[in-house]
């Protein structure tokens, strides 16, 4: 029993355990990325705030500035620019996540086939 606690063996044991947690870490963050790919996030302010960043309130009575129709346009494309640039920050951040957890599962699955108990060398078995 003494053997199974030698050197290699708890280092084998401790790199089992590190790419352990990179794995499920990389499983959380591709369940995570996935699910804003999914059901993509909102923002939670006012429709006029987003668009119409003249409207206001002063006093009693809400005042709106209506912009240009070049500047209503020109507002929808930087909108349209930054959510695709958003979804292909998720895009990447789920890749990384599979590529995590594919470069653990190996570095895993060997460590631990290392650690494995020799046949005939448990507990009282070679005790006579």
């Amino acid at each position: 029993m003494a053997n199974d606690w030698s050197i290699k063996n708890l280092y084998f044991f401790l790199v089992c355990l590190v790419t352990l947690f990179l794995f499920v870490g990389g499983a959380i963050s591709a369940i995570n990325s996935a699910m804003q790919l999914a059901i993509p996030d909102q923002p939670n302010v006012p429709l006029t705030q987003v668009y119409f960043r003249e409207y206001r309130e002063t006093g009693e009575q809400p005042v709106f500035d209506p912009p240009a129709l070049e500047e209503l346009e020109k507002r929808r494309a930087e909108q349209e620019r930054e959510y695709r640039s958003y979804q292909g920050w998720r895009k990447r951040s789920l890749l990384n996540s599979i590529a995590l957890m594919i470069i653990a599962a190996p570095f895993y699955l060997y460590h631990w086939k290392q650690v494995k108990p020799k046949p005939g060398k448990r507990g009282f078995e070679n005790e006579n």
